[in-house]
């Protein structure tokens, strides 16, 4: 698969395949338009077991929120719009969740952990939540640092590591 920029992706697994999963990341994209209403992912995401964390980055999460995953929960989504969305015929992208996700109470937080739910805001908001589910998996801010300054994203792990909300939920 060709992701949009070219970039190729060859995926270990299929969906028959039913791979253990700590965590299913949905990263953003043109694509998420098209999967939106992917009834065949949605029955996959389903069937997850619930220790699973359902992860997104950007629009992904517009699919949890199409699902109802989202329902009586925080999320987030990208906040800047691009050259389209600025347009009158586009919609800021957290704006567009609050229309798929009407229950989901919006968040303008870069990361949001809702329990088994974890969203990013924009494209590079990937980083914190990685970042996140580092600490989520018990690695302490030392570590998490030290990543941080060997990725050359010290200084913005350091003006970001705060925009996060604990949302709780299940």
């Amino acid at each position: 698969m060709s992701a949009q920029a070219g970039f190729t992706v060859l995926p270990n697994y299929s969906f028959a395949e039913r791979p253990h999963m700590d965590a299913f990341l949905i990263p953003g994209g043109f694509g998420t338009r098209v999967e939106i209403n992917n009834a065949r992912l949605h029955a996959f995401i389903r069937e997850l077991p619930e220790k699973t964390l359902l992860v997104s980055v950007c629009t992904g999460s517009w699919i949890y929120g199409k699902m109802g995953l989202l329902d009586g929960l925080a999320a987030t989504n990208r906040k800047e719009p691009d050259r389209l969305e600025q347009s009158a015929m586009g919609k800021v992208p957290i704006d567009r969740l609050a229309e798929i996700a009407p229950k989901c109470r919006i968040s303008r937080a870069r990361v949001v952990d809702a329990g088994r739910v974890v969203t990013g805001g924009g494209i590079t908001s990937g980083m914190e939540v990685g970042f996140h589910l580092l600490r989520r998996a018990g690695y302490d801010e030392g570590f998490i640092s030290e990543v941080a300054r060997v990725m050359e994203y010290s200084k913005a792990y350091d003006l970001y590591k705060g925009d996060l909300e604990y949302a709780g939920g299940g």
